[in-house]
């Protein structure tokens, strides 16, 4: 699958149940997503400054989140690179104002099976908006070059349209008699010739003008016309024009080319040199220009795939430089970065690729894996710049740089997202103040299956080692006023810079390395020392600890638990563990001998995301458990659908008829809490209570 096929959604939505739904919709429609999900203000912010995104899927109702204001922030960070679509039942004024604002596309809440389609469309459209905005900036790119060829070129070249010049280069003029371009441009070429071959040249450019109208059959196999020219003094002389359609900043015109037979080789030679250089150095600076640079990125980012031969993008920006320019003017600033310019290639190694990359920025390919190599390289450019003092207009000006750097390597994506993310590494050091070196990051969406699985098994590794690797609690509040202080344990972990990442993002790459049983163990290990701390501080505590399908399968699971229990001398029962119900049953030998050995260690066992299949306690039938934490699906709206409360208190009645103890998660507002206090569930869960965190400072006599 190409990465361009890979959809990058950020679902704005205020429930994480209904997020996953609309996931796994798209999904079925056959699309191919990398979804993120946010659920308040703060967490869309964060989440639009962190990466760009192709589709972002609006519901109303999210806290503290204004639209109006969201769509400007959008606009703002991601430069309306991406398709918004908003699920919303709006007047036509209201939806009017909204399209204006930004939202491609409205989707009445009730008619979410909409959705699929929509996204397609959006998705589709912005794909040929991005292809068409890529072909207008090469199309400009190469107009720019052909300029510059016909510039300093020998021959006479000229571009007209609907019989006049639109543009020419000095020969053209010179060979005509005429002292400058301003004398001949918006004159008639007709003029340029005899009257007896005016009718000649008059058909040609008919001809050249509706080539592509043309069958193949009545195409010229000659391009050429020998004519009588008149210059400037009335003198004629002869000249063979070669013609070729063309296109010039838009228009459809017409290519004239009156060769000079006067070069000689050498001066041909000296020519081809003189564009060649051209063609790769920036003429103020003598670095690399652009698209030399680019062509090169492609080549060392295409070596690295194929062949494994790393590198590292450097990507330079002089900081506050607009506001140099708006003291000293073009000329002078201009200067400023020559001058740099030439001081870095002076004092850097000639095996590195530097170009100026436009304007007051640059960037280098270094060509070693040593990353520490690379920063003492970025290290010195930064000092270079950050001691040089400029002299400009009696003026002494000095600035700093900042500086963005990334890996090429195997993993690679592509030069076009090799350098967005180098720019993006550069960004933040600027935005860190500037005058200094950010190294980037990976983006684990954006990986493959086989990268990610790497990226995240030492992603992990290195998160436990530096004590990045953390635990939150959840209460869960017994309804029956029964005293204890309960929670449940969940996993997070903090990136390089500081980010919290969830388990959404890295457990399914980590189960399919197996890495989860690593997890487990550390989990397990570091939930029994909270517990341990939180009973000797004199706290009623159980604690629920999930666990993932490796460990069902880890034959010295239990003599693990068995060790970490007598290390901390925790009483076992204060320990429930927790697998999901359909692991269970997909594991039912191994997850029903699971629960004998935790049984005789003392511990309790539990299911989650249970009762949403009809047949739900034909499981209990094999396994012995102490709590069922209900599936969301039995929570969802109740306070607002009778059937709902209903089918939970089925449910309810049916474990305590097995004395077994009921969990109802996701009780985020009142309303629900008043309803499922009918249900005859034991304890209750959710945002309404609290959110995980790191500290357990729930009062739980509140709810005595």
């Amino acid at each position: 699958m190409k990465q361009n096929d890979i959809i990058q959604l950020l679902l704005v939505n205020p429930s994480e149940n209904d997020a996953v739904e609309i996931s796994n919709s798209l999904r079925n429609n056959g699309l191919t997503i990398r979804p993120t999900v946010i659920s308040n203000a703060a967490l869309f912010d964060e989440a639009i400054n962190k990466k760009n995104y192709d589709i972002v899927l609006f519901t109303n109702g999210v806290a503290n989140l204004d639209i109006t204001s969201a769509l400007a922030k959008l606009k703002t960070k991601q430069q309306n690179n991406n398709a918004v679509i908003l699920i919303a039942n709006e007047t036509p004024e209201e939806a009017i104002n909204l399209f204006s604002q930004g939202v491609n596309t409205i989707i009445n809440e009730d008619a979410k099976e909409l959705l699929g389609i929509t996204v397609k469309k959006e998705f589709a459209a912005l794909d040929a908006f991005r292809s068409q905005r890529i072909l207008s900036k090469q199309l400009k790119d190469s107009e720019n070059r052909c300029q510059q060829l016909i510039a300093n070129s020998r021959d006479a070249i000229a571009y007209i349209h609907d019989g006049m010049h639109i543009l020419s280069n000095d020969p053209y003029y010179k060979m005509f008699g005429y002292e400058s371009r301003d004398d001949i441009e918006a004159m008639p070429v007709m003029d340029l010739v005899t009257s007896n071959d005016a009718s000649k040249l008059k058909e040609s450019l008919r001809y050249y003008s509706e080539l592509d109208k043309l069958s193949s059959d009545n195409t010229k196999n000659e391009n050429t016309l020998n004519v009588n020219g008149i210059k400037d003094d009335g003198t004629e002389f002869q000249i063979k024009m070669e013609f070729q359609p063309a296109s010039m900043s838009g228009e459809d015109c017409i290519q004239i080319i009156i060769r000079n037979e006067g070069i000689n080789r050498k001066a041909q030679e000296k020519l081809q040199k003189k564009l060649a250089t051209l063609n790769t150095q920036c003429q103020e600076t003598g670095l690399y220009n652009r698209r030399y640079f680019l062509e090169l990125l492609e080549k060392t980012v295409e070596d690295a795939i194929d062949n494994n031969n790393n590198a590292y993008l450097l990507f330079i920006t002089l900081d506050n430089f607009i506001a140099i320019k708006e003291k000293l003017g073009d000329i002078n600033s201009d200067q400023i970065i020559v001058d740099i310019a030439h001081l870095i290639k002076q004092k850097i190694k000639d095996d590195i690729s530097l170009a100026r990359f436009e304007s007051y920025r640059f960037s280098a390919i270094v060509e070693t894996d040593d990353e520490k190599e690379t920063l003492q390289i970025a290290e010195k450019i930064r000092k270079i710049v950050e001691t040089h003092i400029a002299n400009s207009s009696n003026k002494s000006i000095t600035t700093t740089c900042s500086i963005g750097i990334v890996k090429i390597d195997s993993s690679s994506n592509g030069a076009q997202s090799t350098l967005t993310e180098v720019r993006q590494a550069c960004t933040a050091a600027i935005d860190k103040g500037g005058n200094q070196i950010q190294l980037h990051i990976p983006d684990a969406s954006k990986m493959n299956d086989q990268q990610l699985i790497k990226f995240w098994v030492n992603e992990i590794n290195k998160a436990i080692k530096q004590k990045r690797m953390f635990l939150v609690f959840q209460p869960f509040v017994s309804l029956l006023g029964d005293g204890s202080e309960n929670f449940e344990v969940f996993i997070r972990l903090h990136n390089d810079q500081g980010d919290t990442i969830f388990p959404r993002e890295f457990l399914t790459p980590a189960e399919a390395s197996n890495h989860t049983l690593h997890i487990d163990r550390w989990v397990i290990a570091e939930a029994m020392r909270t517990l341990a701390e939180r009973l000797k501080a004199g706290h009623k505590n159980r604690f629920i600890i999930k666990l993932t399908s490796a460990s069902l399968n880890d034959d010295k699971f239990i003599s693990w638990v068995n060790h970490n229990l007598e290390r901390y001398k925790l009483n076992a029962e204060s320990v429930i563990f927790q697998v999901v119900a359909h692991q269970a049953a997909e594991n039912l030998r191994q997850t029903q001998l699971l629960s004998k050995q935790l049984h005789q260690l003392g511990c309790k066992f539990s299911f989650e995301h249970f009762g949403k299949e009809q047949n739900a306690f034909a499981l209990l039938k094999h396994i012995k458990v102490d709590f069922l934490k209900l599936d969301a699906e039995l929570v969802k709206n109740i306070s607002t659908n009778a059937d709902k409360l209903a089918e939970l208190t089925k449910v309810c009645a049916h474990a305590n008829k097995l004395d077994v103890e009921t969990i109802v998660p996701f009780v985020e507002e009142a309303g629900s809490l008043s309803v499922v206090w009918q249900s005859g569930a034991h304890f209750i869960q959710g945002y309404f209570l609290q959110e995980a965190s790191e500290s357990m400072d729930f009062d739980f006599s509140s709810f005595s």
